[in-house]
Parts: structure tokens; C-alpha cells; sequence
């Protein structure tokens, strides 16, 4: 009967830990890609935060003017918008480059009442303890008329 019971107890451990490492937003690089994009059609402040590296940095375009700001100041703003579900426009996600340690993907934000897009380019690193956190955002929003442009 003990015997038993010791066995039943491991196997809930054990299936225990497996769902709870599966559930981990960290363990991969497309699992934070999600997080990401969901974190942005959502206002999910909370979501963000779990993908976040500590001192992340997001830069965007403004204009002519390039702007900075620390991932606790890009938190702070989702947490005064939360809740607020982004409408009218389409989300999708590419692979640019991936190594076994760097991940940068493209993200891409299309408003249908915009002419033009909005393609965050998220660096994805993993860390010492092994997890994928972001590290830094690049917000570029580029009209029809400044379409990126191949180089030759």
C-alpha cells in the first residue's frame, strides 16, 4: 500500500513539473515571440513583463528623431492602457535570423485604417539560466511611400 501511494505521489511530481516547465513563456524563442505579439493585441502588460529581459530597450522612430525607452517605462504605459484590445489590424511574426543563443524575428502590425505598417524587429537572447528573454525592440513604422528598400 505504501508502495503505492509512493508511486502515485511521484508520478503527480513528475507530471506536475512537466506542465508547469511546458507552460513556461521562456523555454523558447517562438513561446516569447508569442507572448510578444499577444502582450500587443491585448495591452497584457503582464505578458510582456514575463518575456522581458530586465533592461531591455525600445527604440522607435519619431519623424526624424529616433526615441528610448526602458522596458519599466514601455511597462508602465501598458499598465495604464490595460485591457485595451487593438482592433482593425493584423499580426504576424518572421523568423530574420536564429542561432542556438540570439533570435531576431520581425514583427509585423498592419491597421487597416493606416497606410502603412508598423514592423518591430524583437532581439531575443538566452540567458545564463538558459530562458529567451527580450532584450531589445526596434518600433520602425514605415508608410507606403518609405517602403524599406533592398540594397544591392
Amino acid at each position: 500500500m505504501r508502495l503505492k501511494a509512493l508511486v502515485i505521489l511521484l508520478l503527480g511530481i513528475t507530471i506536475t513539473n512537466n506542465v508547469l516547465a511546458a507552460e513556461k513563456p521562456t523555454a523558447s524563442h517562438k513561446s516569447v515571440i508569442n507572448y510578444f505579439m499577444d502582450s500587443y493585441m491585448n495591452s497584457d502588460y503582464k505578458k510582456l513583463k514575463a518575456v522581458l529581459s530586465d533592461d531591455a530597450v525600445f527604440t522607435s522612430n519619431r519623424d526624424v528623431r529616433v526615441i528610448k525607452h526602458k522596458a519599466s517605462e514601455v511597462l508602465a504605459q501598458m499598465k495604464k492602457d490595460e485591457g485595451v484590445v487593438q482592433k482593425d489590424c493584423n499580426i504576424s511574426s518572421t523568423i530574420v535570423s536564429e542561432t542556438d543563443a540570439l533570435v531576431i524575428a520581425r514583427v509585423d502590425v498592419n491597421y487597416e485604417l493606416f497606410d502603412g505598417a508598423q514592423q518591430n524587429f524583437v532581439i531575443i537572447e538566452k540567458n545564463k539560466e538558459g530562458e529567451w528573454k527580450i532584450t531589445q525592440v526596434y518600433k520602425v513604422f514605415v508608410t507606403s511611400e518609405s517602403q524599406a528598400k533592398k540594397l544591392v
